[in-house]
């Protein structure tokens, strides 16, 4: 709060955007109780408020519904000459400000979006009406131009026609970093003899030959800064208005670089959809010029024309991003020489008030990603046929040959019934197996804590029925304490096919040791190993050394880790054939009893 005057201060606020005008004239009122403030949303009402009503000082945006705060400003000139008139706005720069001291502005701020612009505002209103004992409208006031010019946030110089500094404000010594006795009176190309081989030199002599205002902005490169510059000639020379705008440039530069140097979609948009930029990735992609494309819905790009559901689909994520909302689709677009599918998405960038200004339009290339994804749909399809015609076509026989060979058995005895039983026991495995790798292979059902011995013992207790020399050992007692994080019946079924390989291939008196690790678990037979030259097949579907084998177990097993995020692994045994299975750090702890 500031101090509050002895007497009430009546303010004209005058903006046409209803919101912004109602917190302005409200927060004035609670940072100064002297203050009371009215509103008006054109120059026409104010005008007319002006002539029925006491008014001490005049406060305007820029910007208004029926012209500009410059415009109010010499409205009011013309009948009320004196009147405090302070130019509030976020939409000024250097030349508004300039203009604005010339057509006889009281005060200048500038709305930087924090609450101390209402401080400052409020503190600029009372100096300028209380600067008189009489305060109301009509009364004559003072305003010093120069003294406005001090307090601006831009640099600002005067030069006469030898281009000698006659007037330099506190922004211009310091952005200059020197002294005023260092610059009045002296050429000013002779002061910064580094400026006189570059564009600014060029610049500010055609203005003074043209006669004519000229903005630029340039890069100034012996002070490593850029500035943007209005300048003004005169009879008597040029006022020069400049502004550092070196951290805006960075900014945009590192901005730019963010958006071009990405291979995804992007632009930017009013939130009605008016596309106002566009990278040169999308560009690329739709063989268009940034000119085909800014100023125009999105929807009616060239990229969108796909189809009328795209259009309306992108149209549709629009709106509903205007509103605030987060919005993604899937959506064929139009490139210049093939179609493409992307993920698109529209973003909404908001202010301080939550009112939505941008939005983000974002694309992504998912056409091979949306190609796998159909493929492996297909193959999954096949799969399933494939399944169904193995479970039925190739089942319903088999089960048919195995009830006419124990019929056979009861009638005679062959030396032969025995090969075509082993025959029909294989049929079944290979079938099971190719089931299974065919329909449940894909994915795994729910993890729970399994005890690894308990698994391991069931386990053993199947496969070794009719193995009666074969022995199964623990290589350490953390076995019998240790569990895993697994779907059990997966778990086991895993369990179940390296223990049956080490069997078929193991020999009739294998020795099968199951431990534990620093990260899983292990499992050695003491057979004859698996020779050098086939390690890397081991693996692969149908390989096998054992004539009874299908070749599908070690398959089934890699498929099975695969699905919990685990690694099997070839190991060296000390002899026969080894593997380690390496889990995740978190799915093997022991339990202390």
């Amino acid at each position: 709060m500031i101090g509050s005057l002895s007497d009430t201060v009546d303010v004209l606020y005058v903006d046409g955007a209803a919101d912004a005008t109602e917190t302005v004239a409200s927060t004035l009122e609670e940072t100064a109780d002297g203050l009371a403030v009215e509103t008006a949303p054109s120059i026409a009402a104010a005008i007319a408020r002006l002539s029925t009503a006491t008014v001490d000082c005049v406060v305007s945006e820029y910007e208004l519904v029926d012209g500009t705060g410059l415009e109010l400003l010499n409205a009011v000139r013309e009948e009320y000459p004196a009147l405090p008139f302070v130019l509030f706005t976020g939409d000024g720069n250097e030349a508004i400000a300039s203009e604005a001291i010339s057509a006889g502005v009281t005060e200048y701020v500038r709305k930087d979006g924090g609450a101390s612009q209402y401080v400052t505002l409020a503190n600029r209103i009372e100096e300028t009406v209380t600067a008189s004992t009489a305060r109301r409208f009509k009364r004559v006031t003072s305003h010093d131009p120069l003294a406005i010019l001090e307090r601006i946030d831009d640099a600002f110089l005067a030069l006469d026609d030898d281009w000698r500094v006659v007037y330099v404000n506190e922004r211009a010594k310091a952005v200059f970093g020197t002294s005023e006795e260092e610059l009045l009176g002296n050429s000013l190309w002779e002061t910064f003899d580094e400026a006189t081989d570059t564009p600014f030199y060029d610049h500010y002599q055609e203005a003074k030959v043209s006669n004519e205002a000229r903005t630029i902005e340039e890069y100034f490169q012996p002070w490593d800064r850029w500035y943007r510059e209005h300048i003004y000639p005169s009879e008597n020379g040029l006022s020069v208005l400049f502004h550092d705008i070196t951290e805006q440039k960075r900014r945009e530069r590192r901005y730019r670089a963010v958006f071009e140097n990405t291979y995804q979609f992007t632009g930017l948009l009013e939130p009605d959809g008016t596309l106002v930029e566009a990278n040169e990735t999308a560009l690329e992609f739709g063989g268009l010029e940034r000119d085909d494309v800014v100023g125009k819905k999105i929807w009616e790009t060239a990229w969108f024309q796909h189809s009328d559901d795209t259009r309306e689909r992108a149209r549709d994520a629009v709106e509903r991003a205007a509103n605030g909302e987060f919005v993604r689709h899937k959506l064929p677009v139009q490139g210049a020489d093939r179609e493409a599918i992307i993920d698109f998405s529209v973003r909404p960038l908001t202010d301080e008030r939550g009112t939505v200004t941008l939005l983000i339009p974002e694309g992504r290339d998912i056409t091979e990603l949306t190609e796998r994804e159909r493929a492996l749909q297909r193959q999954r399809d096949r799969l399933d046929e494939f399944a169904g015609v193995v479970s039925h076509d190739l089942r319903n026989p088999l089960n048919v040959a195995t009830g006419r060979l124990e019929l056979v058995r009861e009638e005679c005895d062959s030396e032969h019934l025995d090969g075509i039983e082993t025959a029909l026991d294989r049929i079944d495995r290979i079938t099971e197996d190719v089931l299974w790798l065919a329909r449940e292979g894909r994915d795994i059902g729910s993890r729970d804590a399994v005890l690894l011995r308990d698994a391991v013992d069931a386990a053993w207790e199947l496969v070794a029925d009719g193995a009666d020399r074969a022995e199964l050992r623990y290589g350490d007692d953390e076995l019998a304490s240790t569990t895993i994080e697994a779907d059990d019946d997966r778990l086991q079924q895993l369990l179940e096919n390296l223990l049956r390989n080490a069997i078929d291939h193991g020999g009739e008196d294998v020795t099968v040791t199951v431990g534990t690790t620093d990260r899983g678990f292990y499992l050695e037979d003491d057979g004859p190993g698996i020779p050098e030259n086939r390690r890397e097949d081991v693996f692969a579907g149908g390989y096998s050394t054992s004539d009874g084998g299908t070749g599908f177990g070690l398959r089934i097993v890699e498929r099975i880790a695969d699905a919990h995020g685990w690694d099997v692994r070839l190991g060296d045994g000390s002899g026969g054939a080894r593997f380690d299975i390496l889990c995740d750090v978190d799915s093997v702890h022991s339990v202390r009893n």
